[in-house]
């Protein structure tokens, strides 16, 4: 028997360990399993804030949704996006137009509901998906990564845009242009009819598109004032009035004597002369201009002076119209070729500043000036009321290259000497009028005083007189004394 209990100790003390094995092993499975169903736990108390609502850094368009329930994010969205479209608006105004009004559709920005489902669905499978600590980490993960999605693409649509501004452009476009002389109206007050000038403009429409693209990012909407690029031409209205200024005026007074024939003479010879245009460097002849005195030209019969003496011709009166021409030229400072006085001095201007005018077959006295200016010359002639409703006058201007600012000429003419006649003329009574035998004597006319004059043409800058130079010398003769003498010896 001793024999026998020592064989089964061994197997005694085997089994009793593998008992003890095993009972450990048990008790550290139940720990291991203990130890993590508490972290599972302690995980799904760390993620259930999130089981019904979004995670944190979830957007939608930029729109956040985190801590929403899935129907809470669908109608946030949904509303911001259709407040974000409709509310942005910006006018592109010009000079109080307005050529269009942009807002997000315009540009390419609009949103899609059924993409919204779409996104909301993976957001939310982002941190529902998978054991809790695979939704633990995608929480995490939210953290470093925020979720981003986008209903339609973020950028702006640059070619619609590009259309749009490419269309303004084209209607906004207009090229420089110069002022330019559209017509000479010599009967109005104001002659010349002048298109201003324009200057050019032009829409920069790269720049412009990114200042849009610009203010659309950053929500600002309201009104862009188009700023087009401005282009200058190089002749402008204030430079074609520079050569279509008032270089002189000459006015003489219409006698009340005078007769209706006589005042139409003038006004004939001055529609002639009216709206004449002379090129640089042309003579102006005043018989080639007004032509032929004769009835056919319709021109009327009256009183002229012819040799002194005054006498019934066709046109007469027209020496005032090409005296008051003279006038003008002078004051306008242009070259005088050839001119003539009277016999005698007239009563419608100074002695000195007058020039007479005749053509016939056989005889021609004529009055010439040149345009010595740069520019044209631009006349015109009119027969007018005077101050006084009463009075007519004789008015010429002429248009030109505008004298130095300040300028303006004036004549000046001075009696030299009276000439006194002392010869006597005996006129023949052979119908014994006046007188009957030869030492019988009448006085028939007065004798007439001749003078020297001197006619100065003097340049007044800002009201002083800068300069005086001699126009000319002129003569006019005396008249002798007529008498009428009886015929018959006693």
């Amino acid at each position: 028997p001793s024999k026998g209990n020592g064989k089964q100790r061994p197997k005694r003390r085997y089994t009793s360990f593998i008992i003890t094995i095993l009972v450990l092993l048990i008790v550290a499975a139940a720990g291991v399993w203990g130890v993590s169903q508490l972290r599972e736990n302690r995980v799904k108390a760390e993620i259930a804030p999130y089981d019904s609502v979004y995670a944190d850094n979830i957007f939608i368009n930029d729109i956040s949704i985190s801590g929403l329930t899935p129907e809470q994010a669908l109608s946030k969205v949904s509303s911001e996006m259709l407040q974000r479209v409709n509310s942005w608006n910006l006018a592109l105004t010009y000079e109080g137009w307005t050529y269009y009004t942009l807002n997000y559709p315009s540009l390419g920005i609009d949103y899609s509901q059924h993409q919204i489902y779409s996104f909301l669905n993976e957001a939310w499978a982002l941190t529902h998906t998978g054991d809790v600590f695979q939704r633990q980490q995608a929480l995490k993960d939210r953290s470093t990564s925020p979720y981003h999605a986008y209903t339609t693409k973020k950028e702006f649509d640059e070619a619609a845009l590009d259309q749009i501004l490419q269309q303004i452009a084209a209607s906004i476009y207009r090229e420089a242009s110069d002022a330019v002389l559209v017509q000479f109206r010599p009967d109005d007050s104001n002659p010349f009819v002048i298109q201003a000038e324009q200057s050019g403009r032009a829409i920069d429409v790269e720049a412009t598109k990114t200042r849009i693209l610009e203010m659309a990012g950053a929500g600002v909407g309201g009104t862009f004032e188009l700023q087009p690029i401005m282009s200058y031409p190089a002749v402008k209205k204030e430079d074609i009035e520079k050569t279509v200024a008032l270089r002189g005026e000459a006015i003489t007074s219409i006698s009340k004597d005078s007769t209706e024939n006589r005042i139409n003479n003038i006004r004939v010879a001055f529609s002639k002369i009216n709206g004449t245009i002379l090129e640089p460097g042309r003579k102006f002849s005043f018989n080639d201009v007004v032509g032929p005195r004769t009835l056919k030209t319709g021109f009327f019969e009256a009183y002229e002076q012819v040799s002194g003496n005054l006498v019934i011709g066709v046109g007469g009166g027209i020496c005032q119209a090409s005296t008051t021409l003279y006038q003008a030229a002078l004051l306008s400072n242009l070259q005088i070729l050839d001119r003539d006085i009277h016999s005698k001095p007239v009563m419608y201007t100074e002695k000195g500043q007058d020039a007479t005018v005749f053509l016939s077959r056989d005889h021609e006295i004529d009055f010439v000036f040149k345009n010595t200016t740069p520019g044209r010359i631009y006349i015109t002639a009119s027969v007018m009321k005077g101050s006084s409703s009463k009075n007519l006058i004789s008015k010429i201007r002429f248009y030109g290259e505008a004298l130095e600012e300040g300028t303006v000429y004036r004549l000046h003419s001075v009696e030299d000497e009276v000439l006194k006649s002392e010869e006597i003329v005996y006129i023949p009574d052979k119908y014994q009028q006046y007188t009957v035998y030869e030492d019988e004597t009448k006085l028939a006319q007065k004798a007439v005083d001749g003078y020297l004059v001197s006619t100065y043409l003097r340049k007044y800058v800002n009201g002083n007189l800068l300069e005086e130079k001699l126009v000319s010398r002129d003569r006019y003769n005396p008249t002798p004394a007529q008498y009428w003498q009886g015929t018959t010896k006693r």
